[in-house]
């Protein structure tokens, strides 16, 4: 196992990785802890659990956005818009049925 000191928020944390793994385990908390600086930045003193789980949020959103290439806002809007016309599609399925039962009657 091979130990490295990772910065985050001004302060030093020890941290094991598997042997190999040390440069991507700093290149990653690098970029966390940038994300964690343009935070702490725009909001200001805050507490570090509250800047991690910002970051936290911040990472996730990105990795939602990568996994399907569409931003969070985007998706609820499609997902808004499929559900509308699920409802338009069994609107104008059940006027058929009704026109139907009318046109037999």
């Amino acid at each position: 196992m091979a130990n490295v000191i990772v910065r985050f928020n001004r302060q030093d944390y020890h941290l094991a990785c598997k042997d190999g793994e040390s440069e991507r385990l700093l290149k990653l908390a690098d970029y966390v802890n940038g994300k964690a600086d343009k935070i702490a930045q725009a909001m200001g003193a805050v507490s570090d659990i509250r800047l991690l789980l910002m970051t936290a949020i911040l990472l996730a959103d990105e990795l939602d956005e990568a996994r399907d290439g569409k931003p969070m806002a985007l998706k609820d809007d499609q997902d808004q818009a499929a559900q509308m016309e699920k409802t338009i599609v069994s609107t104008i399925k059940r006027i058929e049925d009704i026109t139907r039962e009318v046109e037999d009657a």
